[in-house]
């Protein structure tokens, strides 16, 4: 028997249970991207639900008692809501996120086997420093059984961010929409911190934009289908760029016309160009849909 609400007191993860009909046995685990609160989440992400497909929304950071930015978040959060479903009959379990929790997707399926599909849109495929605010604190974003995943520093922390900043906003390349994205190119990615997609047991599929303001998706995405390739990886996986997307894909934020409004002032795309970003989630949905409806 599900609940509606699990804690960290009580479960051991924060998470919101959402029921649907139409997949019996099936259930998708969705992460929230950063700064998403669970009101935000819970709405666009509401698209899977009336597909008729359970979602129980689980956070690693922001939500209720947990850090706002995180530090050392447990890839275990992931782990523990499986084991609920599981133990509720839910026997096929996906991960569905985007941006931050694409990555927070991604990590968790190459650790726990019992994940055997992932939606990830936007995502980033190296594990980076945890930050507060503009601090960083030499540490990783993740841990898992008690260790910190390896990381690659995130360099603009490290240097005199004012400075930064200013230069990457007045830039010709990057912009006041586009610091984001320029503070990430800052950084070296290595092997030690690459997320070992590689060791996942899923269906995949991976979104992301042509041009990405807030970090290399464009090239995460690529380089994932590449690596996969490679390996000969035994199940489905489908790669699929957004030429007039932006980072929000796979979302559907039509009923908060506010928060689409605030996002032209964040994201280069959305400024240019809102209707086609809206176009490109739309597509991204109906690609999600269909993907999952060939989930066996």
């Amino acid at each position: 028997m599900m609940k509606e609400r699990y804690t960290i007191q009580q479960d051991g993860f924060v998470g919101y249970w959402h029921p649907a009909k139409g997949h019996a046995g099936k259930a998708l685990l969705v992460f929230p991207g950063s700064g998403a609160d669970y009101a935000l989440t819970a709405m666009a992400t509401e698209f899977l639900g009336r597909a008729g497909w359970n979602r129980l929304l689980v956070a690693f950071a922001g939500w209720d008692d947990l850090p706002e930015d995180p530090v050392l978040a447990p890839i275990e959060y992931a782990e523990r809501a499986i084991a609920i479903l599981k133990n509720a009959g839910l026997d096929k379990i996906g991960a569905y996120g985007i941006s931050a929790g694409a990555k927070y997707a991604l990590t968790a399926a190459s650790l726990l086997p019992d994940i055997s599909l992932v939606i990830a849109a936007s995502p980033f495929d190296y594990t980076t420093e945890a930050f507060q605010g503009t601090k960083p604190l030499n540490q990783s974003t993740f841990s898992f059984r008690g260790e910190p995943l390896p990381y690659d520093p995130t360099v603009t922390l490290h240097r005199n961010i004012v400075s930064i900043l200013f230069r990457t906003a007045f830039s010709k390349k990057y912009g006041m929409r586009r610091m984001l994205r320029g503070c990430y190119e800052e950084n070296v990615q290595t092997e030690k911190a690459r997320i070992k997609v590689e060791n996942m047991r899923a269906d995949i599929l991976l979104q992301c934009p042509s041009y990405d303001d807030c970090w290399p998706s464009d090239e995460a995405v690529p380089r994932i289908e590449r690596i996969l390739e490679k390996v000969h990886y035994p199940y489905r996986h489908q790669a699929t760029i957004y030429e007039k997307g932006s980072h929000l894909l796979c979302s559907d934020f039509s009923g908060n016309l506010k928060y689409l409004k605030s996002m032209k002032r964040i994201l280069q795309a959305e400024y240019v160009d809102q209707d086609a970003c809206n176009r490109a989630r739309e597509a991204s949905m109906k690609e999600a849909l269909a993907f999952l409806e060939e989930w066996k």
